[in-house]
């Protein structure tokens, strides 16, 4: 089978070895000329020259076919050198380094004809043209053939050996080169993901000081505008007052703490209805607003931060309830449904015309949103604002 590759440097030295063996096979005909009968010294030139090039043609480089080379070497050099050494009568060996290249190019697919025809039975045909050539000489001709095929086996050895260790060393530079690229790429993308966890954190932090902060400091704000009323008028209830402001601010101040530290609010093994009517409750006490809840379907266990989200929404809704819209009245309600939560938060403030969504309603709306579900508020002058928030939920396996 024809192969299209470059030579390699041990096939370059087989050339110079080949060509020095044709020049002095040429020098041998030179210096012996009288030793060939009456045969025109230029056809002799000829056929060296033939039995040179010919096998070239199928040996060289960007092109070996070892099979048409064996056949060429075959075909002119064998000829030529029993003819040779018959019209001698003494070995005339110009085969040896063709043998040696043949051994070199020779396979698995040639190898059961080339080792025998060019180890045992090219040197036994020319012996055998000679006068009673001994039995040394033919066991020494045939050992020679077989040491020239040999070593051009273990070239080829060699030079296989080689070449895979370059596509070894190849391969394993492009490896090397690819895993540092991939770890560069690495690299980049932690340096982005601990940059969006620094963001995601910030704005983690931000949104929920801002329910808790936002709420605790209406709610005692309210409270206190209380005091000051009782203060003169009803100096043991403004003392009580004072009491229960001091218990919501440190509640404030641990809800402030748990968010910094991520961890969930206090009686979060509780139900969600109980802990919203809770939180309405509180803020009703606090603020002296009118706090309705009412729940509606199944009530079934939800995931913790489907419950905080819904948490934070209420709060988050009382706290503009009171600071925007100076509701009186607040309506809440928390529906069960088979594949969702839903809550909604109805004032009768004094709503507005033009709502525009401020930090508390956006950060409603990413909480709302990392649990695929849907935020909407409502509002118009004179006729409140309502807030329904939407969760898909499923019901959680009992334990």
């Amino acid at each position: 089978m024809s192969q299209k590759r470059q030579w390699h440097g041990v096939e370059w030295s087989m050339f110079i070895v080949l060509s020095g063996a044709m020049l002095l096979g040429f020098l041998n005909v030179t210096l012996h000329a009288g030793e060939f009968g009456d045969i025109p010294h230029m056809m002799i030139y000829g056929g060296l020259l033939l039995a040179y090039g010919l096998p070239l043609l199928f040996w060289r480089p960007s092109y070996v076919n070892p099979t048409l080379f064996s056949l060429a070497v075959l075909a002119t050099n064998a000829p030529l050198q029993i003819y040779l050494s018959w019209m001698k009568q003494e070995p005339f060996t110009i085969i040896n380094a063709p043998i040696m290249v043949i051994g070199f190019l020779t396979d698995r697919k040639n190898a059961w004809w080339t080792a025998p025809v060019f180890t045992l039975i090219v040197p036994l045909g020319y012996l055998l043209v000679l006068h009673g050539p001994s039995a040394g000489d033919l066991f020494g001709e045939v050992l020679n053939a077989m040491l020239l095929f040999a070593i051009g086996l273990s070239l080829q050895r060699v030079v296989t050996s080689n070449v895979e260790t370059e596509k070894l060393l190849a391969e394993n530079q492009r490896q090397y080169q690819l895993i540092h690229e991939q770890n560069n790429v690495l690299e980049q993308y932690a340096n982005q993901i601990e940059q969006l966890t620094l963001a995601e954190e910030r704005s983690r932090l931000a949104r929920e000081l801002h329910d808790t902060v936002g709420h605790t400091f209406t709610s005692v704000i309210m409270g206190m505008d209380a005091v000051a009323y009782l203060i003169e008028t009803s100096p043991d209830k403004a003392k009580e007052k004072l009491d229960v402001l001091r218990k919501v601010t440190r509640s404030g101040l641990d809800e402030v703490r748990r968010s910094i530290h991520q961890m969930a609010p206090k009686g979060d093994d509780l139900l969600l209805s109980v802990q919203l009517s809770r939180l309405a409750h509180e803020f009703a006490v606090h603020t002296g607003t009118q706090v309705r809840m009412e729940t509606a379907g199944s009530e079934y266990e939800l995931p913790k931060q489907t419950k905080l989200t819904l948490i934070r929404c209420l709060q988050e809704s009382l706290t503009n309830a009171k600071r925007h819209g100076q509701a009186a009245a607040v309506e809440v309600a928390l529906t069960y449904r088979e594949h969702e939560i839903h809550l909604t938060i109805e004032d009768d403030g004094i709503g507005t015309e033009q709502l525009q969504a401020g930090f508390g309603i956006n950060a409603m709306q990413e909480r709302i949103a990392a649990l695929q579900g849907q935020l909407e508020v409502l509002s118009s002058p004179a006729a409140g604002t309502r807030v329904s928030c939407t969760i898909p939920a499923k019901r959680l396996p009992a334990f």
